[in-house]
């Protein structure tokens, strides 16, 4: 099928019937000659084929359902592309809440369920819980004792979160990291 490119005349394209809808997975033609002149090439002496093949291949095997997905700079999508195995999951175009937690408690509590204290409460509505920062100081905190800080950032895939629940949420947090982690809240 004919089709236009900024890089190519007399161009072309390939396109293969998809989930029953036709998509575009390949545009070709010949290099234009404002491209050669570019590169300092005279276009009555030289000339090319130019291609791109791949990214609408990439879109049918990751599931992804819209080209400009490729492009995206946001670490919640770019996150998702590990391996040719990888499937795309839509992500909340909701904005975010963040909230820190700092807190010092005894070195030898282990924070490996610290993740599963922080979703009890609101597990889908947080998208990530990050280490921070680990902080030692004995003559601040006292012998044995370190300071850690979270981040939390709350988002819906429905809806703009209220500060009112998320400061909710986070104090129900903050209260269950002080009991079940003996912590000392910043």
């Amino acid at each position: 099928m004919e089709d236009t490119f900024p890089y190519t005349v007399e161009s072309l394209e390939m396109d293969i019937k998809f989930n029953g809808n036709w998509l575009e997975v390949n545009g070709a033609g010949l290099v234009n000659p404002v491209v050669l002149e570019k590169f300092g090439l005279d276009p009555e002496v030289y000339n090319g084929w130019a291609f791109g093949f791949g990214e609408r291949l990439v879109m049918i095997k990751m599931e992804i359902p819209d080209i400009r997905i490729l492009w995206s700079n946001d670490e919640r999508i770019t996150s998702q592309f590990k391996d040719i195995n990888s499937k795309f999951k839509e992500v909340s175009k909701f904005p975010a809440t963040i909230r820190d937690i700092s807190f010092i408690i005894n070195k030898d509590v282990s924070l490996n369920n610290y993740y599963e204290i922080v979703r009890d409460y609101a597990d889908n509505l947080i998208e990530e819980v990050k280490l921070l920062d680990e902080y030692e100081n004995e003559e601040k905190f006292g012998k044995d004792k370190k300071s850690y800080t979270f981040r939390i950032v709350y988002r819906s895939s429905e809806r703009t979160l209220t500060n009112e629940e998320i400061n909710k949420i986070q104090t129900e947090i903050r209260t269950k990291t002080e009991k079940e982690l003996g912590a000392l809240l910043r």
